[in-house]
């Protein structure tokens, strides 16, 4: 047993209240207690020095001995430093889903106050080891947390769910429909809509083939000085949930997508739309061969991918990593951030002031004004700047809704 086992407490710092706690649950075999944070609602009502001074009230009142920090990639309200400075009272794991997107924008600063990070990104593991900051996988297992039986009738050719706003997507898919493959498609931006978790893996499991993209979103306000970046595919765990719903997936080219399954055995791969329509056409009229490769995926997926497999070898893992002093982040006083990062950082406070003074949080949205000086003048100019910029076309367009829907309301 590792030596948080039982007695000790941790505190999960998130930055929602929805679905996402989930993949706390592999923590409760080896903490006695696991408190839970919202922290911009908690921001938002009390402030940032406020919510700061409440987070280390939590830690001493309940004892906690592990922080896990789960932010959103655009977050700043609370900084490296404040984090950094709890590493004196608890251990700090930087938990990020995004690593294959906002790595060198955000992920790698904030990791420099960690004793080590949970990542998505296989990449990101070495990444993060080059700057001293230990770092373990995870692939968060949404759908198909359990197996579904492969041998269920399949009713669905061709299937895709997921956001159809990102770089590719709806390219891919209006070549298909042109050609005479016409996928069943849900999620945000979609004909479908957005589908259900709980249905998920019902479409999944009710496929033939499902199909998965690799581009990463438009680059937006925190990395869009990366351009490179568009260069990137990235690694989901969607290829683990088609598996483990016993379906076959196409999966747009990703490098580190053969360390998941292997390529031409388990899962296929196209790097182009006249490669995706064909490998279509070739799978759905050689129902032997697309179910040989379902199977040998899904018994891969059965053995290793499950959340009781794959979510607690994680945990494990990171407990591993906080008790041996040998590979824990020792730098615990040195923080290093870019004049980029600190620029984003004011960009963010502004915009978050913005929401306090839109619910007449004047004293909080005050005290925030003047932290936004905290990294010099020209960080608050080009921040302050950006923050602002973004918070009045956040109001135009709830303006603009508001518009919209107020005559339907009054029919």
């Amino acid at each position: 047993m590792n030596k948080f086992s039982q007695e000790k407490s941790l505190l999960a710092v998130y930055p929602t209240d929805q679905y996402g706690y989930f993949r706390f649950n592999p923590f409760k075999k080896h903490f006695k207690e696991i408190y839970r944070l919202n922290y911009p609602r908690l921001v938002y009502t009390k402030g940032i020095l406020n919510s700061e001074k409440e987070i280390l009230d939590i830690i001493l009142r309940e004892k906690i001995d592990v922080l896990v920090y789960c932010p959103f990639s655009t977050d700043h309200q609370l900084s490296v430093y404040f984090l950094n400075s709890l590493r004196k009272k608890v251990k700090v794991v930087f938990w990020s889903a995004d690593d294959a997107t906002y790595f060198e924008s955000y992920c790698k600063y904030y990791a420099q106050a960690a004793d080590a990070v949970i990542t998505s990104d296989y990449f990101s593991v070495i990444a993060y080891k080059r700057f001293g900051i230990p770092a373990v996988l995870c692939q968060d297992i949404v759908a198909c947390s359990s197996l579904a039986d492969p041998a269920a009738p399949r009713n669905i050719d061709v299937c895709f769910i997921g956001d159809m706003t990102k770089k590719g997507r709806g390219g891919y898919i209006k070549y298909l429909e042109d050609n005479g493959i016409n996928p069943v498609v849900y999620g945000f931006g979609s004909r479908g809509g957005y589908l259900p978790h709980e249905k998920v893996t019902e479409f999944l499991a009710r496929s033939k083939i499902v199909l998965n993209f690799s581009q990463i979103s438009e680059l937006d306000w925190v990395n869009s000085d990366e351009p490179l970046l568009n260069r990137l595919r990235q690694n989901t765990a969607r290829p683990k949930e088609v598996a483990l719903a016993g379906a076959l997936c196409l999966s747009e080219y990703s490098p580190g997508l053969d360390m998941m399954f292997k390529p031409g055995e388990e899962i296929d791969v196209f790097r182009s739309k006249e490669e995706l329509l064909a490998k279509i056409r070739y799978y759905l009229s050689d129902p032997g061969k697309r179910e040989i490769m379902a199977a040998a995926a899904h018994k891969r997926a059965r053995d290793n991918y499950l959340p009781d497999i794959s979510a607690q070898r994680t945990v494990e893992d990171l407990l591993e990593t906080l008790n041996n002093p040998l590979s824990a982040n020792f730098f615990k006083s040195e923080i290093f951030l870019s004049d980029a990062f600190k620029a984003k950082a004011i960009n963010s406070l502004t915009f978050s002031m913005f929401v306090m003074l839109k619910h007449l949080k004047i004293r909080y949205a005050i005290e925030t004004f003047f932290i936004l000086f905290k990294h010099g003048l020209v960080s608050f100019m080009f921040g302050f700047c950006g923050g602002m910029i973004r918070a009045l076309r956040n109001m135009l367009e709830t303006a603009r809704t508001w518009i919209a829907v107020k005559p339907a309301h009054k029919a």
